[in-house]
């Protein structure tokens, strides 16, 4: 990192407006110490996804000592859900405290390298929330700052904390199907909206820090809250929205979470006449060389065995296939031997919560079930898929190097460059 926290804070806080804070007592909330032994935490964004973290308020370990939020409703409705806490409109007040232990991060995807990295310098762990960033280079960034700075950051895919879930994947790995050598992923198609006029953004939002380092757009209603997922400058469609949490059980079960495809190609169709600019639909091939094995993602798709879900994954052995939706799994033929994992066989990592398993890192030091590494492993597949498909042409990937092979224009659309005075 060319740029130490200390000049970051003071040359990104150029332009901005002074922070909208609430004091701890502003909206009648009773002061009440935490124990010594708690995890002080603040949260990062505290619409949809974001809102759902405040559930740890409730976790005897942990507690919750501010919320921030550039939307100013959001940031009310988080106060008054959490008795005692501060409200920030600007993360780095959070990122500034020296009395919160750890940060969860559930911004839209382009804030949570930068953020994630700043937390880790500042000596907080983190909980990023899903995909882990928007590009290659930056989910680098955030595992070289979480490894220098000895921090504990977890990625919020929370299906390897499910125990049906890591029992399919040791069923896989042990071979119960026999050889795995294909894997199909299916989703529904991305969104669509008619083009309509941009607007002014509403008095109670911060437009400015909500767009932070992509490019500046006048407001779209359309742009935010949750329909960032259909920009490629702020996400990436259901590639990197149920993506990551797909490909999250795929390379769980085929053992590939420390490396990557060796070729992805993508094909798509885009709606010239639509506002989001990810395409209405794709297909993407992604070729792994260690284990062997093909990963194809159809979107729009359905499982073979079992028509009628709109997403899902199936493993498919020399024995027999295993299809899951999350909400279950289907087995094909009956009669296979699917009873729980033996002596000898492969066990995988045990969490049966994710934020447990969070807080359980910060107390050991351990690293958590889905580490910054395994995250960043399991975004870089997304980006990569969803760059295939708007580079147009298959891709030869290094999965040790992180860089395509012989092909230098891929090489330098792999980041994104950031808006002043944002910088990674």
């Amino acid at each position: 990192m060319g740029l130490t926290r200390r000049r970051f804070l003071a040359t990104a806080g150029l332009g901005l407006a002074g922070p909208w804070v609430l004091a701890g007592r502003a909206l009648g909330g009773e002061a009440n110490p935490p124990p010594s032994d708690r995890v002080v935490i603040g949260i990062i964004g505290v619409g949809g996804q974001g809102s759902s973290h405040l559930s740890l308020r409730g976790n005897p370990r942990a507690r919750i000592a501010a919320v921030c939020d550039v939307y100013q409703p959001n940031l009310l409705r988080a106060k008054q859900a959490v008795d005692d806490c501060d409200a920030y409109d600007d993360f780095r007040r959070i990122i500034d405290r020296k009395d919160i232990d750890a940060v969860v991060v559930a911004t839209p995807d382009h804030w949570h390298a930068l953020i994630t990295i700043m937390a880790c310098q500042s000596g907080k762990d983190v909980y990023c929330e899903k995909p882990l960033s928007l590009t290659v280079p930056e989910g680098r960034a955030m595992v070289n700052a979480a490894r220098r700075y000895g921090r504990v950051v977890q990625m919020g895919t929370q299906h390897r904390s499910n125990p049906r879930i890591r029992q399919v994947c040791e069923w896989v790995r042990s071979g119960r199907i026999g050889k795995v050598d294909k894997v199909r992923v299916w989703m529904t198609r991305n969104a669509t909206h008619p083009l309509i006029p941009d607007s002014e953004p509403p008095p109670d939002l911060n437009w400015d820090m909500w767009l932070g380092p992509s490019p500046w757009v006048p407001y779209h209603p359309q742009r935010c809250p949750y329909n960032f997922r259909w920009f490629f400058a702020y996400a990436g469609g259901y590639m990197t929205d149920w993506g990551v949490h797909m490909l999250s059980v795929v390379s769980w079960g085929m053992g590939s979470d420390a490396t990557g495809p060796v070729s992805i190609e993508a094909t798509g169709r885009a709606d010239p006449n639509s506002l989001y600019d990810v395409p209405v639909e794709m297909s993407a091939r992604f070729e792994f060389a260690e284990p062997a094995y093909v990963m194809t993602w159809q979107q729009p798709g359905t499982g073979d065995e079992e028509p009628g879900h709109e997403y899902g994954m199936q493993f498919c052995g020399s024995q027999g296939t295993i299809t899951d939706f999350f909400g279950g799994h289907v087995v094909h033929p009956n009669g296979l031997d699917l009873g729980p994992t033996r002596a000898g066989e492969v066990h995988l990592y045990q969490s049966n919560s994710h934020h447990d398993n969070w807080l359980d890192c910060i107390a050991s030091r351990q690293r958590p079930i889905v580490d910054v590494e395994i995250g960043h492993r399991i975004t870089s597949m997304c980006a990569l898929g969803n760059l295939a498909y708007r580079l147009g042409r298959k891709l030869r990937w290094d999965p040790v190097q992180e860089q395509f092979i012989g092909d230098d224009a891929a090489n330098r659309v792999l980041g994104n460059p950031y808006r002043a005075p944002w910088r990674l």
